[in-house]
């Protein structure tokens, strides 16, 4: 069954003064929702902009592409926040922290045979976007043949910035690979 819902004139004239506000609010929302929304979808952080280099330069050589990992993220952005608070640049901390130790304490390849690879950068200005490190590792041949290895199926990417070795604005990379079987 239907129901008709009968509005008098003199209610909507009660109710206009309430009505419009509203109308404009709820259009200032739903575009500002919109706005936001645009604006978000077209932001990439810098991880996922340097997998997605580091995927186009695979592609090109013909290399299938890495797939993220959030056990591998989380101990690259560890890594990377580590030498950017100590000031250093290495793959081993300066508490002894290896890459071997990293991965076995994030569970990724716990039940699992596993090889890794780890390729660090950091730079400042334009040295720190994900395309010059892609780039920069491309002409590297020891971290070349790590970004290369068809062996290598999943990437943990950090990154990390702020004050190091002196330079103010300064980015600090870690790239995880490792394969698992």
């Amino acid at each position: 069954m239907a129901r008709t819902v009968v509005i008098e004139p003199a209610a909507i004239r009660r109710h206009w003064r309430l009505v419009v506000p509203l109308a404009v609010c709820g259009a200032v929302i739903l575009a500002s929702a919109a706005w936001s929304g645009t604006a978000a979808a077209g932001t990439m952080p810098p991880r996922k902009e340097l997998r997605r280099a580091i995927n186009d330069i695979r592609t090109a050589y013909g290399v299938g592409i890495v797939r993220g990992s959030s056990a591998l993220r989380g101990i690259a952005l560890s890594h990377s926040w580590d030498m950017l608070r100590r000031d250093y640049f290495a793959h081993t901390s300066p508490t002894g922290s290896t890459l071997t130790y990293r991965i076995q304490r994030s569970g990724f390849v716990r039940g699992y045979s596993w090889q890794a690879g780890e390729t660090l950068a950091w730079g400042t200005g334009t040295h720190t976007s994900a395309k010059a490190t892609a780039g920069a590792w491309l002409k590297s041949p020891e971290h070349r043949a790590i970004m290369l290895s068809p062996a290598y199926r999943w990437v943990g990417i950090g990154r990390e910035c702020g004050r190091f070795l002196g330079y103010t604005h300064a980015c600090v990379w870690t790239a995880d690979f490792v394969i698992r079987w």
